[in-house]
């Protein structure tokens, strides 16, 4: 099967391209022109085209050449690109859709929105059998949406083009939360990697308080890679368990060089300790922030614990997600 991939040099598009290596599945990045293709590996075809642009889009599905002007944005950490002269003459018989906008509301109505309804309209024009949606857990409809996310609101609305209509081809939605993983080019995760690498001990308010639901990239692509093969299909949620921030930190000292210790300390202190002397430092001039701040109690991805750990495929742990990231940003030379 031919599989037309979008967002193919992000994260997760990466990291598909290496699932996709070895399967019956040949994939075929749907790329800007003129943009980056060193990150792709060697052999792999390449068609130009754009999702604002439904003629690049019709060209993209027979495996020909397309035009188009604008970016067509990024899977969830990253940008779609390459353009390197590959690109067959055959159709293709699916689309993986990865591509989108992150940070930019307009981005987001563009390339999130209208963006898939021309390249879902484009899909069943060319009669393919399988079109595969990446999502995000909060627009799963047992998972209640953010209502203040600009995103999670443009991919709900995104899968109303696909869940809301008859289709020519099955269609299949996959619903990660906090991927950890390799290939992470964009440093995704290095935020959390960094205080642990660059300190002997972490305590507040070098870290807030957080929950996470973390899962391992070959989860994600590993599902994405059912779907293709028919053995899923429909709406595939990709979850872990529900994690504090000090169990990642902790794991994430484990494996980080530097030898970080993660001091535990209770919410409370950090409320009625803390925030005080931070506010206190801030009135005088030696702290720049306030200390609300250190009261963030922010949720990456938590689910309720009947939707915990569920995945159509056989799940790493959410401990070798983040051991293998930081291997990773170790190999190429960030730590």
């Amino acid at each position: 099967m031919r599989v037309l991939v979008t967002g193919a040099t992000g994260f997760i598009g990466l990291n598909l391209l290496a699932a996709l290596d070895g399967t019956d599945h040949d994939p075929v990045a749907m790329v800007r022109p003129a943009a980056s293709t060193a990150r792709l590996p060697d052999g792999v075809d390449t068609v130009e085209g754009d999702l604002s642009d439904p003629d690049s889009l019709a060209a993209a599905m027979a495996g020909g050449e397309g035009g188009g002007d604008e970016a067509d944005g990024g899977d969830k950490a990253d940008d779609a690109d390459r353009g390197d002269g590959g690109g067959g003459t055959d159709g293709v018989d699916a689309v993986v859709h990865l591509a989108a906008a992150v940070y930019d509301a307009a981005a987001m109505a563009h390339t999130n929105a209208a963006g898939t309804e021309r390249l879902v309209e484009a899909a069943g024009e060319a009669g393919i059998d399988r079109f595969v949606f990446l999502s995000t857990i909060g627009a799963h409809p047992e998972v209640p949406a953010d209502a203040d996310s600009t995103y999670q609101q443009s991919k709900v609305a995104s899968e109303g083009l696909l869940f809301g209509r008859d289709h020519p081809f099955e269609v299949s939605a996959v619903y990660p939360t906090y991927i950890f993983g390799p290939r992470d080019y964009r440093l995704t995760r290095y935020e959390h990697v960094r205080p642990v690498a660059a300190n002997r001990v972490l305590v507040p308010p070098l870290y807030t308080d957080a929950k996470y639901n973390v899962v391992h990239v070959d989860d994600v692509t590993g599902t994405v890679v059912a779907c293709l093969d028919g053995d899923a299909s429909g709406r595939q949620l990709v979850t872990g368990p529900n994690l504090t921030n000090r169990q990642v930190l902790r794991c994430i000292a484990r494996h980080a060089p530097g030898n970080c210790r993660v001091v535990s300390v209770p919410y409370g202190v950090i409320r009625w300790g803390v925030k005080p002397a931070m506010d206190l430092l801030h009135r005088v001039g030696v702290s720049p922030v306030p200390g609300d701040g250190f009261l963030e109690r922010g949720d990456f991805g938590t689910v309720d614990p009947d939707l915990a750990e569920r995945a159509p495929v056989d799940q790493r742990s959410w401990e070798d997600a983040i051991g293998e990231t930081i291997e990773w940003y170790e190999r190429v030379g960030i730590l």
